[in-house]
């Protein structure tokens, strides 16, 4: 699989997010998504928000990523009161390294996808990507796909 390079992502206040440095010694779980305009989108972050606990557990950090731009993700994760940070990749570094950039209604975003990263050798060990716009895994299915990866690594 592969090994994650690092980035470093503006957060929303403008200062400088790094990837491996907020991944620390946990599992990092990148949910990419369309946007904050986006209804599946919305859902599917309320519902990894909910099992947050869950995630916490297992020594796993979300992680919110799309093309939108800092104050659209900033206004989203506090609508939404995200337990967890919601960064914008509007250059789309990070879409593009995981190849999920696509066009929808004339607008470039990211496909739907969750991306489960390994602290050690930053290395990718759980990947979906969803086919269709409302094609995303819901918190428990992340779960139970990811505890077997993550077990075996602890």
């Amino acid at each position: 699989m592969l090994n994650m390079k690092n980035f470093i992502l503006q957060k929303n206040d403008g200062s400088k997010f790094d990837l491996a440095k907020y991944q620390g010694n946990d599992y990092l779980i990148l949910i990419f998504f369309r946007g904050a305009w986006c209804n599946h989108c919305k859902k599917q972050l309320l519902d990894i928000n909910n099992h947050y606990a869950e995630f916490s557990e297992l020594q796993i950090k979300p992680l919110a990523i799309s093309c939108d731009s800092k104050l659209k993700s900033n206004l989203l994760k506090n609508f939404l009161k995200l337990k967890f940070s919601v960064l914008s990749d509007s250059e789309f570094a990070v879409i593009d390294y995981f190849n999920l950039k696509t066009e929808y209604k004339g607008q470039i975003v990211s496909k739907p996808a969750t991306i489960l990263i390994e602290p050690q050798k930053h290395k990718v060990i759980y990947e979906y990507v969803g086919v269709d716009y409302d094609d995303r895994l819901s918190a428990k299915t992340i779960l139970n796909n990811i505890k077997q990866p993550v077990r075996s690594n602890l």
